[in-house]
């Protein structure tokens, strides 16, 4: 009866204390080179950070799967990096990914 409930596929569930986490999620890029599709939006930023002209403010559009929070998400890492070392002052297009700001805004805090 299992077999036909399950149509014969193997049903991995989630062990205790496993998070379930949605797949956008789980893979969502963690800096502007996993960006597909956004070229013309990395290509600014990446001018905006490496001139130091950011903007104060910035509007992202699009409908529901383009990116926008994903995009959010990259910037908000790439302002707030202070680097592995703490002492990084200035924002960067590569954020390092460990230090605290960068673990808190990956992990939604």
């Amino acid at each position: 009866m299992a077999d036909d409930e399950n149509l014969g596929f193997a049903i991995d569930t989630p062990q205790k204390g496993e998070a379930y986490r949605v797949l956008a999620r789980k893979y969502r890029p963690q800096d502007f080179t996993g960006l597909i599709g956004q070229e013309a939006l990395v290509r600014t930023l990446s001018n905006a950070f490496a001139t130091g002209r950011i903007a104060h403010a910035f509007m992202l559009t699009g409908v529901r799967g383009v990116g926008k929070t994903t995009t959010a998400r990259i910037i908000a890492r790439a302002l707030n990096c202070v680097g592995p070392d703490g002492k990084r002052t200035e924002p960067t297009i590569h954020p390092c990914g460990v230090c605290e700001p960068c673990v808190a805004i990956a992990e939604s805090r």
